[in-house]
């Protein structure tokens, strides 16, 4: 159980972070979670040297609108982009290194957000963006429930730990304690994280 030593506080997350970063301050985008989560489980004991980092374009940019900055981000968070040949590819796809521990970024679809492993099993996660404040509507609520429902759907062994993940906030958390305890949740035995803007995960329960 690694949950008590990884948890961050029950009220809002205060952001840790640097300020080059150009995160939005309201909101943890979907790529954001996926990064952070694969960034947290390479750190963990035992931990495989590389994460697989699924990210949909759309969460990166819409038009010239960019959502995400993810090589602004990586640079910030100390990861560095090998250079390869990018051919047919985005140019914010590849792999980032950090000292021995590599997260490679694609735009795959139909695998899982983030997959990695921990003493030998897979970890595949399903990650969700969602606000720092309160919306109006309780956008937590959806979701966290696709989240779920997404995951229920991968094609996984018996081994492997399933995670749906979803940002580290009051409205969050209060779902996640109450729907871990759901008798078909807890029969297919998906775990409800909890990623915080500084790091910090809780309901991995490895």
């Amino acid at each position: 159980m690694m949950d008590k030593p990884t948890t961050a506080s029950s009220g809002f997350v205060s952001a840790q972070r640097s300020p080059d970063d150009g995160l939005p301050e309201d909101r943890m985008p979907e790529a954001e979670v996926a990064l952070r989560l694969a960034e947290f489980i390479l750190s963990l004991p035992g931990s495989g040297a590389m994460a697989s980092v699924a990210i949909d374009g759309a969460s990166i940019k819409v038009g010239d609108a960019v959502i995400f900055d993810i090589g602004r981000f990586m640079a910030a968070t100390g990861w560095e982009q090998i250079k390869e040949p990018q051919v047919g590819r985005n140019a914010w796809t590849g792999t980032y290194r950090r000292g021995d521990k590599t997260i490679r970024v694609h735009s795959r679809p139909s695998e899982g957000d983030v997959v990695a492993t921990v003493a030998g099993r897979r970890i595949v996660a399903e990650c969700k963006k969602g606000p720092l404040v309160r919306k109006p509507g309780s956008p937590e609520y959806p979701l966290l429930t696709t989240a779920l429902g997404q995951a229920l759907l991968f094609e996984v062994s018996a081994d492997d730990i399933v995670v749906a993940a979803i940002p580290d906030t009051p409205v969050f958390r209060k779902l996640a304690e109450s729907w871990r305890s759901r008798p078909l949740v807890r029969r297919a035995s998906i775990r409800i994280a909890l990623v915080a803007r500084n790091g910090a995960v809780s309901g991995l329960d490895l």
